[in-house]
């Protein structure tokens, strides 16, 4: 299956999960938000969400400072 994350193409095995796929790439997820078609996920839904073919995710870095 194929998605987007923040416009930049993955191939991802059927079944594979948000937390899976934002493991797999191996990126700190502190302070990490993602969006799906729009829809901010709360990472306690992460492991249960199963993504599909097709969707557009969208990732938030918070940044803090002045």
């Amino acid at each position: 299956m194929k998605i987007k994350l923040n416009d930049k193409p993955y191939s991802l095995a059927d079944g594979t999960t948000l937390d899976k796929f934002m493991r797999e790439l191996g990126m700190p997820l502190q302070g990490v938000a993602i969006a799906i078609d729009y829809e901010v996920v709360p990472k306690s839904r992460w492991e249960e969400t199963v993504l599909e073919d097709g969707l557009e995710l969208m990732m938030i870095h918070a940044v803090s400072g002045g």
